[in-house]
């Protein structure tokens, strides 16, 4: 988790992180060092997107990106946490700090109202959404790692209308 939010604040880079994990090799842990540099991404732009995403590749579930971008006619439509493009199922990690303290100014009512809006249209669109709460990661994984399999099995639109693309970077969330 620190790993990301260092990468996601810029704090040093991919391939810093890569060498100081490599520079320590003999030393006690640093298999694990190595494997969780080698699994960190900056653009986790929170804890339960990093705890999703590894509980996700622990379980054999590797996305094929990170906020994607999801356009349709030209237009942003959402960009996801998580994005399986075979099957087009969105993955959005959803803590209830969203709702219960939203930045820009918006009432948790507005971005209630928002979200349902975003995946109304990301559902027309013919891809299937997955939210992932805090205490999905926990007791409750068995049922949605049964649930995505299920998902993943099956293949998104034969034409997509739609468009996907991977952001090179995460946004830092600020008031």
């Amino acid at each position: 988790m620190a790993m990301d939010a260092a990468l996601l604040a810029g704090r040093l880079t991919a391939d810093e992180l890569t060498a100081a994990a490599a520079a320590v090799q003999r030393w006690p842990g640093a298999p694990r060092a190595v494997r969780a540099a080698g699994l960190a991404d900056g653009r986790a732009e929170s804890p339960l997107e990093t705890r999703g995403r590894l509980r996700m590749v622990g379980s054999g579930f590797a996305p094929t990106d990170l906020q994607v971008e999801i356009r349709a006619g030209g237009r942003l439509v959402a960009v996801v946490d998580a994005w399986f493009d075979d099957s087009a199922v969105a993955v959005e990690f959803d803590g209830r700090v969203k709702y219960s303290q939203p930045w820009r100014d918006r009432t948790p009512e507005r971005v209630l109202w928002e979200e349902k809006r975003r995946e109304d249209e990301l559902r027309s669109l013919d891809i299937r959404v997955v939210r992932v709460a805090d205490a999905d990661l926990g007791a409750r994984w068995p049922a949605l790692e049964r649930r995505l399999d299920g998902l993943l099995a099956t293949p998104g639109p034969s034409r997509p209308r739609f468009t996907a693309t991977r952001r090179a970077a995460g946004v830092q969330r600020t008031g």
